[in-house]
C-alpha cells in the first residue's frame, strides 16, 4: 500500500514537471513570436521611414531646390548631388562626409542610423575628378544599389542606358559603358585622377575589356583609343562608377556600372 500510494506521488509529481515545462515552452515561443513581430515592425517603420524620406527630398530635387544656392533649411551640406537612372528606382541624394570615408554607410539623409545607408561619393573624389565612385547598398527588392544588378543583362541595358548625376549645380548625363562583375581588389577603385597620360589610357582599357557586354558608348571610346594619340586621348571623358556588393557570391565581390560623358570644351 505504501509502494503504490509512493508510485502514486511520483507519477503525480513527473505530470506536473511536464506541465511546468509545456508552459515553459509555450511562453518562450510566445516571446519569441512577440520579439519577431516588434521586430518586423521595426523594419516596417524603418523601411517607411526611408521610403517617405527620399520621397519628400525627391520632390526637392524636382523643383529645383538642388540646383539653387539657396536651399531649404532642411537641407544637409553634406548633400552635393542627386543621382537618377530613368524609369527605374534609382533616385537618391549622393553624400559626402569630409574626413569620414564611409559615414553615410549606414546612416540616412539627416545622420541617423538607417540600416539602407545612403549613397555616397568616395572621399578621394570631388564631382570633377577623373572617375567620381559612388557607393550604395545592395538592398533586396531592388532598392539602393540592388537595382543595378539587372544591368547583369544587356537587354536592361538598352531600355536604360543613361544615368543622371546632378552635381552641385551642374546637370550631367552619362552613358553607360561597361558593367563590370569584381571584387574589391579591382583597379578602377583605383582610378579616381591621373595625371599621366599613359596611365589614364591604360585606366579606360581596364575598364572596357572587364564589361559584361559591349555597349554603344563602349565602341565610341575604343574607336577614339584607336585613332587618338596618348595626348589628345587625355581626359576626353569623365567617367562616373556606380558600385555596389554582390553578397551572395562572397563578402568581398562588386557590381559596377561604369559610365562615361565628354567633357565639355570651352
Amino acid at each position: 500500500m505504501i509502494r503504490h500510494r509512493a508510485k502514486k506521488g511520483l507519477t503525480q509529481k513527473n505530470k506536473t514537471k511536464r506541465r511546468v515545462k509545456r508552459r515553459i515552452v509555450s511562453l518562450f515561443f510566445l516571446l519569441a513570436a512577440v520579439l519577431a513581430a516588434l521586430f518586423i515592425y521595426r523594419l516596417y517603420r524603418e523601411d517607411k521611414g526611408y521610403l517617405d524620406r527620399f520621397k519628400e527630398l525627391e520632390e526637392t530635387e524636382e523643383q529645383d531646390y538642388g540646383y539653387d544656392k539657396k536651399k531649404p533649411e532642411s537641407s544637409n551640406p553634406d548633400w552635393i548631388g542627386w543621382l537618377k537612372i530613368r524609369d527605374t528606382s534609382i533616385s537618391y541624394p549622393v553624400m559626402q562626409r569630409q574626413g569620414d570615408a564611409e559615414y553615410y554607410l549606414h546612416r540616412d539623409f539627416d545622420g541617423a542610423y538607417s540600416f539602407y545607408g545612403t549613397p555616397f561619393l568616395d572621399i578621394r573624389c570631388t564631382p570633377d575628378s577623373d572617375n567620381c565612385i559612388i557607393y550604395g547598398h545592395n538592398i533586396n527588392g531592388g532598392r539602393m544599389f540592388g537595382a543595378l544588378h539587372a544591368y547583369a543583362g544587356e537587354s536592361y541595358y538598352k531600355k536604360h542606358p543613361e544615368i543622371q548625376f546632378r552635381a552641385g549645380q551642374e546637370k550631367r548625363t552619362y552613358e553607360i559603358m561597361s558593367v563590370i562583375q569584381t571584387d574589391i581588389s579591382s583597379p578602377v577603385y583605383s582610378f579616381v585622377d591621373t595625371g599621366n597620360h599613359e596611365e589614364y589610357r591604360e585606366y579606360v582599357r581596364k575598364i572596357l575589356s572587364g564589361s559584361l557586354y559591349r555597349t554603344e558608348m563602349a565602341g565610341q571610346i575604343e574607336k577614339k583609343l584607336e585613332e587618338e594619340s596618348e595626348d589628345d586621348f587625355f581626359r576626353t571623358y569623365q567617367f562616373l562608377t556606380l558600385s555596389t556588393c554582390r553578397s551572395w557570391a562572397g563578402r568581398d565581390q562588386r557590381l559596377l556600372v561604369v559610365a562615361a560623358r565628354e567633357w565639355e570644351t570651352e
